[in-house]
């Protein structure tokens, strides 16, 4: 049974030491000057590549920069780099044959950043906010990062690795989206105790505090949170129940299969949220109806959102319990 923590975590593995399939990317990844390190496998990542799948015969060594894929610009021989501008910090700088010197997308140097919040990196263009702490994957040499400079220097060879979406290596994208949905769209949890402790907290505080609160609508609540709890302990808690394996074969997905996992989990968490806004939204309701009937005491149409907010409750739960939860955004 795939456990819930290790379709979210992140690789911790350095990608200096993954054992690549491809000679070439181990040597391009090894500690020297200029070398490739785990952030750009990272960002390649987002893209849908899987850099540990390519395997040498995949990657073509051309003398001019692809316009297409991604493309590793590297010395062919020891060459002199000078120093560009007036910065008087910039000093000429001798490079070893085999140097990593730039890496580029679609004919575009990568430029990227991290964020002061996320330890993932942010690819963007060198001419956006704070472009000052960008920099390119390589030497990080100034003047020695756009393609016309790159092109020009004596012997310059381009590995380029293509991004074709029938390839055999390209198909991290899909998984890192569901990685990516399940956590922004909804709970941050790892395990399905982590879903249920949240899920349990949601519930009571869904249902404290709301005066004349229809003993239906606090049912509905609650048989939509015990529903989510059985589904999750069945998918990825180990113990797979009535509820889990209707889903799934409902679904024609396999229980075993990671990409079906999250989908089911990016929808069921989704729905949940949605879930809960609408009851957050029924305790306003409530609030209004009260304000509204003090105010308008012989206006029969007033005090009745609450009740229209019920009913859609009630409809929301039916879909989630029905196993119909991807229909809820």
């Amino acid at each position: 049974m795939i456990k819930l923590k290790d379709i979210l975590k992140e690789s911790k593995v350095s990608y200096l030491t993954e054992a690549f399939k491809s000679k070439l990317l181990r040597k391009f990844s090894m500690s020297n000057r200029g070398s490739l390190d785990r952030d750009l496998y990272s960002y390649l990542a987002t893209q849908g590549l899987e850099a540990s799948k390519i395997e040498d015969s995949q990657i073509t060594k051309q003398s001019r920069l692809p316009g297409k894929g991604v493309s590793i610009a590297v010395t062919g021989k020891k060459v002199t780099l000078y120093a560009k501008g007036n910065r008087y910090w910039e000093s000429n700088l001798e490079i070893d044959k085999g140097t990593i010197v730039c890496v580029f997308k679609d004919g575009k140097a990568l430029w990227y950043t991290r964020s002061w919040r996320s330890k993932d990196i942010q690819v963007k263009n060198p001419t956006a906010y704070g472009s000052e702490d960008m920099k390119t994957f390589g030497l990080n040499k100034y003047g020695w990062q756009s393609p016309n400079s790159v092109k020009k220097i004596d012997g310059i060879q381009f590995y380029k690795i293509s991004m074709d979406e029938d390839l055999p290596y390209m198909g991290a994208k899909e998984i890192r989206k569901l990685r990516i949905d399940i956590k922004s769209g909804s709970w941050k949890w790892r395990t399905d105790n982590d879903f249920k402790s949240e899920n349990e907290r949601r519930y009571k505080d869904a249902i404290t505090n709301l005066y004349d609160d229809p003993a239906k609508v606090k049912k509905v609540i609650k048989k939509t949170k015990d529903y989510a709890n059985k589904l999750i302990t069945g998918l990825v808690g180990g113990k797979p129940n009535a509820v889990s394996y209707s889903i799934m074969k409902g679904k024609k997905m396999d229980p075993k299969d990671e990409s079906d996992v999250m989908r089911a989990l990016s929808d069921i968490t989704t729905a949940m949220v949605k879930f809960y806004e609408q009851v957050d939204y029924y305790k306003s309701d409530l609030e209004r109806d009260k304000q509204d009937k003090e105010r308008y005491p012989d206006n029969k149409y007033m005090g009745k959102n609450a009740a229209e907010r019920g009913k859609k409750l009630g409809e929301m739960s039916n879909q989630i319990t029905s196993g119909a939860f991807a229909r809820i955004w």
